[in-house]
């Protein structure tokens, strides 16, 4: 009996992409159909588009016929959640991510591909070169840098979503719970067999980038606080630190009443320090508070999305 070939899905989130679809469908094609040894599905998840993202899809469809399946939300429930929508109804042996505004190049999936039967489970893509302003340049590295330092489990530098993961590492992520997703950081945790390929990151070909400060500022709050509880750990320094420093003005104080006879000047030294304990109490209460409002949301145990129509195509 034949072996049947290895079953790949692509999952595409899609958020108002609509001068980039005819454009993703044409590079899809031309990168899946010489790979023809592999069987290919395509799941795009259309995360509450205002725009006619979803017919100009239904209009490509045709380049992927009977392989194309469309879920739309309800609403915009975000990026990282489009990500799981589709991991859900992936059905490959492999499953590659890779965003509709095709700044990571579906020529990629080759090498992915390689590496995938050489028996890596998570191949994930490093971006060497990135082609945007120097203050976003800069926030990432930060960040990345940051994310690897504070994190519990490695994480790669300037690697995002675009990637590939196995079917037993994409079961896996499927079974967690978790409501704060951040799916290159799940990727990481959950180990395997890992590799990195190293690629130059183009400008888009058209539109403007999803991603705003405030969505990027909120992923990073999911890395940092969802990864690791070094910032607990801070705010008792900061704690610590506070009262070592309060009982050493204590000594200086009655070191001067009681020593030299003389109230050493104040005004200044109570006000710096009433403004320190505050401005670490205050940091102590934020960094607990952010533990807390994702424990609060992990409870309410809502759904991830609501898919509002399946559109096999």
């Amino acid at each position: 009996m034949a072996t049947p070939p290895p079953r790949v899905s692509i999952v595409v989130p899609v958020f108002n992409e609509a001068a980039m679809i005819t454009l993703l469908f044409q590079r899809l094609a031309a990168t899946v159909n010489p790979l023809d040894r592999y069987e290919w599905e395509l799941i795009l998840v259309d995360d509450g588009s205002s725009d006619d993202s979803a017919r100009r899809i239904k209009d490509q469809a045709q380049l992927f016929p009977g392989k194309v399946l469309l879920r739309q939300f309800s609403r915009n429930f975000g990026h990282q959640a489009a990500l799981m929508a589709g991991l859900e109804k992936a059905t490959g042996d492999a499953v590659i991510f890779i965003d509709a505004d095709l700044q990571d190049p579906p020529e990629l999936f080759s090498t992915f591909l390689e590496n995938f039967e050489k028996g890596f489970d998570v191949v994930y893509a490093v971006r060497q070169k990135r082609d945007s302003g120097l203050f976003l340049k800069l926030a990432y590295k930060i960040f990345y840098l940051l994310f690897r330092k504070l994190a519990e489990v490695p994480v790669p530098l300037d690697s995002g979503d675009f990637g590939l993961i196995s079917r037993r590492a994409a079961n896996v992520i499927r079974q967690m719970p978790e409501k704060d997703l951040l799916l290159r950081g799940l990727r990481s945790w959950v180990g395997f067999k890992q590799i990195g390929v190293p690629y130059d990151r183009p400008e888009r070909a058209a539109g403007e980038t999803k991603y705003t400060l405030g969505k990027l500022m909120r992923l990073a709050a999911s890395a940092f606080f969802g990864y690791s509880s070094l910032p607990l750990r801070i705010s008792t320094g900061c704690g610590l630190a506070s009262v070592v420093l309060a009982l050493l003005y204590g000594a200086y104080a009655l070191y001067g009443k009681w020593v030299l006879n003389s109230n050493p000047p104040g005004w200044t030294s109570l006000v710096l320090v009433v403004l320190l304990l505050g401005g670490a109490q205050l940091i102590s209460v934020g960094i607990l508070g952010e533990y807390i409002a994702r424990i609060y949301k992990q409870s309410l145990d809502r759904p991830l999305y609501i898919v509002a129509d399946d559109h096999s195509l």
